[in-house]
């Protein structure tokens, strides 16, 4: 079955997730010679990113420190006469896109252009789990459906390398699939949901395809208004909410008994630690600090059954990812080279005024000058600075780009830095279409 026809044929009904048996894997067939950071696996599961394997998870964190012994398959190998770290670098370059997502599923008509050869992990199941987890760790994965996301991590790839090894993941959102989208962004389900299915994220990117920006009004007005935009805030809120509110990264104790505040310019009470939180250090004070006639043996057992009932420490938790939301809106082209500074006419940056035209007179310099104060320049956003709105200056900072967009074709792109937003980054993209150049795949600076 052609699979561009079952992705078309799915694009109504597949918000069903994929409910996964990865918690059902039988044992390994048998033990590896060598200490791995992957597992073991049997004979037809050598390549991780085309179907689900039967891996035991109980040995994932077996490290690849040293080589007792080689198999016989593999014995006569050059590859493996070569130091770890050389063969890290090989495996890279087979296994990682040279800055290019790699898109799941492949859009229908193109070719994938990450290049990345994933047939090597077929070689042998030694140099499977030595570079396995490169694959998934070293890779912006995109999606443009929740399922698309769903799917891959409990069906197409490996569920437990895929969930340890995911850090980078780019979900294309349009305006209209908002409803859509949300649930799977802020579902705390195990079977289905972002946070579930990539536990090991570590920068999450959202395009959201924004509708807001009006044709008829001027540009300084959508400058004021993009951001009103209802979806938007829903996805920044949604976000917001699961991964960073009340994380320890985001929280700070300020002292002993009183309030936490939160980067995020909220509060909430500290919770009184329990009774039987006491250390052992509190409680040997209270031990030694004892009264003539009391039982120390008494009180040295009490001291042992506090200890046994005190309750696990928590593992530490690990830092929330870094949260990028890109709003993009289709614009005129003339909202574009206003917005930009460019023309049309081979991407040239317009001329900027002068102060005063050529011939002015002094007096007419002198006479403006008393008029009043010169407004000070409007100053472009820093990366990472607080949001408070984005102006023209903030896309003129750099080049606009062409790039080509699968639904749009050949696009002139141009967008702002990351500003922070209660702890999450919101940029401002635009693009317009670009007719006069049609070339796929490539993207070339203007």
């Amino acid at each position: 079955m052609d699979p561009y026809a079952w992705r078309e044929s799915v694009l109504s009904t597949r918000s069903l997730s994929y409910l996964s048996n990865a918690d059902t894997f039988g044992p390994p067939s048998r033990r590896g010679t060598l200490h791995s950071l992957g597992l073991d696996s049997d004979a037809d599961d050598d390549l991780m990113m085309a179907g689900t394997s039967n891996h035991n998870p109980m040995h994932e964190e077996r490290m690849l420190d040293g080589i007792p012994e080689l198999p016989e398959s593999v014995a006569e190998s050059l590859l493996f006469t070569l130091p770890r770290e050389i063969r890290d670098r090989i495996y890279a370059f087979a296994l990682t896109s040279q800055e290019l997502p790699v898109e799941w599923p492949p859009l229908p008509g193109m070719a994938p252009r990450h290049g990345i050869q994933a047939q090597l992990l077929r070689t042998c199941r030694i140099m499977h789990r030595e570079a396995a987890p490169l694959l998934y760790s070293s890779n912006l994965l995109m999606f443009h459906h929740p399922s698309d996301a769903n799917m891959f991590a409990r069906a197409l790839a490996d569920p437990v390398l895929a969930r340890k090894y995911v850090q980078h993941v780019s979900l294309q959102i349009k305006a209209g699939d908002t409803r859509l989208w949300m649930p799977f962004l802020t579902s705390t389900r195990e079977e289905r949901g972002l946070k579930a299915d990539f536990p090991g994220l570590r920068q999450l990117e959202v395009r959201y395809r924004s509708n807001r920006w009006n044709q008829h009004q001027s540009v300084e007005q959508n400058l004021k208004t993009w951001s009103e935009d209802l979806r938007l805030g829903e996805i920044v809120d949604g976000l917001r909410n699961m991964y960073l509110i009340g994380t320890g990264e985001f929280w700070v104790n300020m002292e002993k008994g009183g309030r936490v505040s939160a980067v995020l310019g909220q509060e909430r009470p500290v919770t009184p630690r329990a009774v039987n939180e006491m250390n052992a250090e509190d409680f040997m004070r209270f031990i030694d600090a004892r009264k003539p006639g009391e039982d120390m043996d008494f009180k040295r057992q009490l001291l042992e059954l506090h200890i046994a009932h005190m309750p696990p420490k928590k593992q530490p938790l690990p830092p929330p990812p870094i949260i990028k939301v890109t709003c993009a809106c289709r614009v005129l082209s003339t909202h574009f080279n206003l917005l930009t500074g460019y023309t049309d006419n081979g991407f040239q940056r317009l001329p900027h005024p002068a102060a005063f035209p050529p011939g002015t007179s002094i007096a007419t310099v002198l006479q403006t000058a008393a008029a009043g104060p010169v407004d000070d320049p409007v100053r472009p956003v820093k990366e990472g600075e607080g949001f408070t709105g984005f102006t023209l200056v903030d896309f003129q900072q750099s080049p606009p780009k062409r790039l080509h967009d699968p639904d749009l074709g050949s696009a002139k792109v141009a967008r702002t830095v990351f500003a922070d937003k209660k702890g999450v980054g919101l940029a401002l993209e635009v693009h317009c279409l670009d007719a006069g150049r049609k070339e796929g795949g490539v993207v070339v600076q203007g």
